[in-house]
């Protein structure tokens, strides 16, 4: 949750910031922060879905891998680059 809210902010703050800036290029910039937002804002509730069921996936005990963990775990990765760059 803390890192779809760090999101979600700094693409606020970014779009906002960008928006102000009346350039071309800033409306393009203001847009795509306005589609990251929404997309962070749709893939929480997936992404906390499939986090609560992996563990129903995995190979055994002892072997905790499956498609659904990996598709997460890169999805964090991805989101935790995301709130990096912005």
């Amino acid at each position: 949750r803390p890192l779809f809210q760090s999101l979600q902010a700094l693409a606020e703050d970014n779009a906002s910031f960008f928006q102000r800036s009346g350039t071309e290029s800033g409306r393009r910039f203001a847009a795509a922060f306005a589609t990251l937002r929404e997309h962070g804002r749709r893939l929480e509730p997936a992404l906390r879905h499939f986090a609560r069921l992996y563990h129903r996936f995995d190979l055994d005990e002892a072997t905790p891998g499956n498609g659904y963990r990996s598709l997460v775990q890169t999805a964090r990765c991805c989101l935790a680059h995301a709130v990096h760059k912005s």
